[in-house]
């Protein structure tokens, strides 16, 4: 039967306590010997420390809401007239459009919680290309959520045709035109790069 060398893990046992002892005895004289270091000495010129912070371009991309949405037409029944004219069926209209958009967020080391200036381009449901401007806010250096004006085509009656009015042909509500607007929006979006 072999039996354990006690004195020997005892010996080790003292020897880690009394090493831990001294550590924990000479820290606060460490701390305080840094803390006098760090501190400008009378006579000597002090060096200007070096700051790596400065302004940032975070390129980030996500999905988007935004307000630009199709109008839709139809040929309706309003009192006073004997003919249908044109009207517009707000009851078929879409809320929101949905879409994907890329974000270029510039922001400050400093404050890097927000970016004040937030551009991006991005297309919707049906392919068409909308942009967008706003601030964001950062969530750390991942996620973030901006929110702006969103500038891009919604569908338009063609020249001539106007609501509430009769139409010689009932095919200009097949073939509407487009027109550019502007609406707000609102996008969570993910930072997959940036330039420092």
């Amino acid at each position: 039967m072999v039996r354990p060398a006690l004195g020997g893990v005892a010996s080790w046992c003292s020897i880690v306590v009394a090493a831990g002892a001294f550590v924990a005895a000479s820290a606060p004289v460490a701390r305080a010997a840094a803390d006098d270091a760090s501190r400008p000495q009378p006579g000597r010129a002090s060096t200007p420390s070096t700051s790596t912070d400065g302004w940032d371009l975070a390129l980030t991309g996500g999905f988007v809401v935004n307000g630009l949405i199709d109008p839709v037409y139809a040929l309706g029944t309003i009192p006073g007239r004997p003919t249908r004219v044109v009207i517009r069926d707000s009851d078929r209209e879409n809320t929101v459009t949905l879409g994907l958009a890329m974000f270029a967020q510039v922001y400050h080391d400093r404050l890097s919680w927000i970016a004040p200036l937030s551009f991006g381009v991005g297309i919707r449901g049906d392919g068409r290309a909308t942009f967008y401007l706003g601030p964001a806010v950062r969530f750390g250096r991942r996620a973030s959520f901006t929110s702006g004006v969103a500038v891009g085509p919604i569908a338009a009656l063609p020249a001539g045709v106007h609501e509430r009015e009769s139409v010689t042909d009932t095919n200009f509500l097949s073939d509407l035109s487009s027109r550019n607007t502007k609406a707000w929006y609102a996008a969570f979006t993910y930072t997959f790069a940036s330039l420092r």
